[in-house]
This record gives structure tokens, C-alpha cells and sequence, in this order.
């Protein structure tokens, strides 16, 4: 046996020392003595090499020193000197050897394939990379030196290094699921998006069911804002995986932006078919049930989880605001006074209960509870706008403007202090100061219809720049064209200046959609008493004073109209 493998170490040093040899190719004028190097390099060689067959790598690398000795242009013979020392791991030493070995020839297999493992043993990843980049520019179908540089680069969290090996591998081998899955998810992570949607698509040309490949191409859509098509395909990622939960999560936050509210129920609808006990989408249905205004079947889905000893918070929460807009303020206070209990920093259970108290005409212990709020969070600028509402309610003026100036501090953008604290100003006839807020607030909202209406009616009743509180008064129509305050206050503002079938137009067509307003009656009235149909004027002072019987001033109008 040991003969045997003699004479093919023999034939393969043969070869190694012949025409493929670089020794070959250094042969000079010398050439005589040249040979006899050669000769004695192959027979230090050949019983290094056999050495090297039976483990005993020591005494293989006496003999190839010997061989180098005789022949030290041999690349072959540096190479083999370094990969036993690899083998007794001696790193530095096989580097130094092959640094040898690639001087002399740099596109040398062998030499970069021993100078690529001893820098990974020596833990130099970017020289290793180095090396086992030039041998896939030597040899591209060289696979164990390409998934060496993935499971590198990997290592070191050079996605694009991994991605770039995948192109390399698809160009070399043609299409394959994985590495086409496995470069769309690095272009993902990495938010190339254009990128990981083409591979994507190229694994839904092969499998248009695959549901995880439908989601993640939804996701590029959605953070690319082209919900439409995201929602399309997370629709159909549920088509074939109906529990997929990441795709009813997007899906619900989409719907849920859009306020396409019975979109919502369909959805889960057959989730609680298969489930009831699906606590997300009972909550999730009930919260689409509460916006849809239907309050018995958001209570009935959220009833089973609040009879639980222990209901989250969120339920509660959602249970208390469907108590509230059902009209059940007192049920609303428990569920908010509960919350708190539990939990006194949870901001938004302060801020409904205090509209829970207001809603039951409890308007001192709102102001009570907004007060308690706002030692807890004394910077939030909602609490003190609400506050400042509260008190406004309640004809505390002089500390409603303290409440709303507060806020406008914390937050100049508040809507509800640049709303309400105009009107106080109004109401202290610090007409200045509302001017100047109205201003300022309609230049940050041009088309909130609610400050342009308010101002309007403000200036009409002061009889001030008429014709720019009916530019705005007009524009807040546009916005909402059936809001019957809107509509009293533009013939508010033609019957200021003088156009009573316009008024009364307007007028009525505010009282057809808010019958019951004493205001606007009054108003009707004052415009047929400018018509000259007093006995119309009268009709609709009276039906004024039936719904504010408190109206001293009416009812002096309508007296001296008597009389």
C-alpha cells in the first residue's frame, strides 16, 4: 500500500516539476546546474509529500525546507511548507511563506485559497475577504470561496457585501427561490426598497400564493404611501394564510387611517367566527362599531372581556368613551374612575372623565378633576385647554383666560385655546385681544370653519368689516355647507347690512336644520320685523322666548311691539 501511493506522489510531483510547473519556465544559460537543483527539489519534495500523507507534517516540512533549499522559486514548494504549518498552526509562519509564493506568481490557487484560511484563523476578516475575493475573480463558479465571503460578511453585518455575492451566484446559476428571498430581505433591511420589490415579485412570478412574500411586497407599497396596492396584497396574503396576523395588523392600520370603519368589521368578522374568543378583533370590531355610532354592538363585543377580573386598561378605556357617547355619563364616570384607581398617571382617563362630569351637568367636579390632572401633568397643554372650556362653562371668565393663555404658552397651535379664548375676550368686550387672536389663529388654520364662522358672527354682531366677515363666513360654507350655525350667521350678516331676503333665506334654511334654536328665532324675527310682517316677527320672538323663557330683553321687544 505504502508503494503504491509512493509512485503516485512520484507521477504527481512529476507533474508538478514539468512543463505546468513555474520551475520550468525560470530554466536559464544554467540550465545544467539549474537541473541538478531541480532533481534534488523533487526528491526532498516527494518525501516531504509523503511524510505529509502520513500525518507526520514535522518531518514533511524538514524535507520541503530541503526541497526549498535546493529550488526557491517553486511557488508549489511554499505552498505546501505553509499548509503544514497551517495544519500545526503555526499562522504567522504560513503567511510568511505564502507572501513568498504569491510574489512570485499572484494569481496562484493554492497560495490565496492557504493565505485566505490563515487569515481567518488569525481572525483578520477583511484580509481573509481579500483573499477569498480574488479567488472568485480567479475561478467565479469557486463556491467555497464565495459562501466563505457570505458567512463573512455576514458575520460583520456587511449586507451589501452578502448581496453582492447572491447577484454574483443568480448570474452564474440562473433564477433560485432563495437567494432571491434572501436578497429581497436584504435590500428590505436595508430600505433599498425599488430593489427588494423586483425580487419579490420575480419569487410571486414562480408562486403568486406565497402569503410572507405578498406581505413584505404589501409593506414596500405601504412605505412607499401606495396604500391602495398594499392593501390589495395584504388581502391577498390572507386569501392564502387567513391567520396571517402581521397582515391583519397593516391591514386594520390602514383601514383604521381611512376611517373605513365597516371595512374593519368585515375583517374580522370571520376571524370571530372561527374564534370568539379573539380578544383583538373584539376590541378591534368594537372600536369600528363605536365610530359607526352603533354603541349596543360595540358594548355587547366588549361586555365578555369587562365581566374579567381584571379588564385591560384599553378596554376600559374604549368602554368608558362608548358609555359617553351613548349618553351614559354616569356609567362613563365609574368606568374613568376605575381606570384611575389603577392607574393615576393615565392622562387620557383624567381628560374623559372630566367630559363625563360636564356631560351629567357636573360642572364643579370637572373643574375638580381637570385641577387634580393638571398637578400630575402640569406642562399638558390639552388639560389645560379643557380646563380653560370647563371654566368657560361656568362664567368664570377672568380664569378661563388665565387657563387658555396657559395653554397657547405651552402649545401656540392649540385649536381649542385659539377657538375659546377669542369668544372669552369677546364676552369681556376686550374686543382688541379677540381681534388680534382671530387673526393670528385663522393665519396658522385658513380653512378651520369653525374660527372663520366665529369670527364672522363676532365682527356681525359689533357691525364691523361686514363685507370681510362675509368672505369668511362664505368660505366656512364651502367647507361645511350644512352647518346650521354657519347659515344663521351669514343672514346674521346680510341683515346687517340691509339684504333681508337674503337673510331670511339663509335664516330659514338654519332653522330647518336646528329647529329649536332660540337665537336663530330671534333672528328670523328680527328680519320680518325689517320686512314690516310683524305679525311673522312676532310668531318667531315668541318661539324664541318658549325655548329661553329667561330672555328679559325679547320680551320687552315683543311687549312694545304689542303695544
Amino acid at each position: 500500500m505504502k508503494r503504491t501511493t509512493y509512485i503516485i506522489i512520484i507521477a504527481l510531483v512529476a507533474g508538478i516539476f514539468a512543463g505546468c510547473s513555474p520551475l520550468s519556465r525560470q530554466i536559464s544559460k544554467h540550465r545544467k546546474v539549474k537541473s541538478v537543483f531541480q532533481l534534488k527539489a523533487r526528491d526532498y519534495y516527494l518525501q516531504g509529500l509523503y511524510a505529509e500523507q502520513s500525518a507526520r507534517y514535522n518531518e514533511a516540512l524538514v524535507h520541503f525546507y530541503q526541497a526549498l533549499h535546493h529550488d526557491s522559486t517553486s511557488p508549489t514548494i511554499y505552498n505546501s511548507i505553509a499548509e503544514n504549518h497551517l495544519r500545526l498552526e503555526h499562522y504567522e509562519s504560513a503567511e510568511i511563506l505564502l507572501k513568498q509564493s504569491l510574489a512570485l506568481d499572484p494569481a496562484n490557487w493554492d497560495a490565496l485559497n492557504l493565505m485566505a484560511q490563515v487569515q481567518l484563523r488569525l481572525g483578520r476578516d477583511d484580509q481573509a475577504i481579500k483573499y477569498f475575493k480574488k479567488l472568485t475573480e480567479i475561478d467565479p463558479y469557486d463556491d467555497d470561496a464565495r459562501q466563505y465571503l457570505i458567512l463573512l460578511y455576514e458575520k460583520n453585518g456587511n449586507s451589501k457585501g452578502v448581496a453582492d455575492q447572491d447577484e454574483a451566484l443568480l448570474k452564474l446559476y440562473g433564477r433560485n427561490p432563495a437567494l432571491l428571498d434572501r436578497l429581497a430581505g436584504i435590500y428590505f433591511n436595508n430600505k433599498e426598497y425599488e430593489k427588494a420589490k423586483r425580487y419579490y415579485l420575480e419569487i410571486l412570478k414562480d408562486d403568486s400564493t406565497n402569503a410572507r412574500v405578498l406581505y413584505l411586497t404589501g409593506r414596500i407599497y405601504e412605505i412607499k404611501q401606495h396604500t391602495d396596492s398594499a392593501a390589495t396584497l395584504y388581502r391577498k396574503a390572507l386569501r392564502y394564510k387567513p391567520n396571517f396576523a402581521e397582515a391583519l395588523d397593516r391591514l386594520t392600520f390602514i383601514y383604521r387611517m381611512r376611517s373605513q370603519w365597516q371595512k374593519i368589521i368585515d375583517l374580522y368578522t370571520p376571524v370571530l367566527e372561527a374564534d370568539s374568543t379573539n380578544r383583538a378583533a373584539r376590541v378591534l370590531s368594537a372600536e369600528a362599531y363605536y365610530y359607526l355610532k352603533d354603541f349596543d354592538r360595540a358594548r355587547g363585543l366588549l361586555q365578555p372581556i369587562m365581566r374579567q377580573k381584571k379588564p385591560p386598561v384599553s378596554v376600559m378605556e374604549l368602554m368608558g368613551r362608548i358609555e359617553l357617547e351613548s349618553k351614559n355619563a354616569p356609567q362613563a364616570i365609574e368606568i374613568f374612575r376605575k381606570i384611575l384607581t389603577e392607574d393615576a398617571k393615565n392622562k387620557f382617563a383624567w381628560m374623559f372623565l372630566g367630559f363625563a362630569y360636564s356631560d351629567n351637568k357636573q360642572d364643579v367636579e370637572a373643574q375638580k378633576t381637570y385641577e387634580q390632572a393638571l398637578k400630575i401633568f402640569p406642562d399638558d397643554a390639552s388639560l389645560w385647554s379643557f380646563y380653560g372650556v370647563n371654566l368657560q362653562q361656568q362664567k368664570k371668565y377672568k380664569e378661563s383666560v388665565a387657563a387658555f393663555e396657559k395653554t397657547l404658552k405651552l402649545d401656540p397651535e392649540n385649536i381649542n385655546a385659539l377657538s375659546g379664548l377669542p369668544v372669552v375676550y369677546e364676552t369681556l368686550k376686550m374686543y382688541d385681544r379677540c381681534d388680534s387672536l382671530y387673526e393670528v389663529a385663522i393665519t396658522r388654520y385658513p380653512d378651520n370653519a369653525l374660527l372663520l364662522n366665529n369670527y364672522s358672527y363676532s365682527l356681525a354682531e359689533r357691525n364691523k368689516n361686514l363685507e370681510k366677515a362675509l368672505k369668511m363666513v362664505q368660505k366656512a360654507l364651502k367647507i361645511r355647507p350644512k352647518e346650521a350655525a354657519y347659515l344663521d350667521t351669514i343672514g346674521w350678516i346680510y341683515y346687517k347690512l340691509g339684504k333681508y331676503s337674503s337673510a331670511e333665506k339663509y335664516i330659514k334654511e338654519s332653522i330647518d336644520l336646528r329647529i329649536n334654536s332660540a337665537v336663530v328665532l330671534e333672528h328670523l324675527g328680527d328680519v320680518y320685523l325689517k320686512m314690516g310682517k310683524i305679525n311673522k316677527a312676532l310668531e318667531y320672538w315668541q318661539k324664541s322666548l318658549q325655548n329661553k323663557p329667561d330672555n328679559a330683553k325679547l320680551e320687552k321687544k315683543i311687549q312694545e311691539l304689542q303695544h
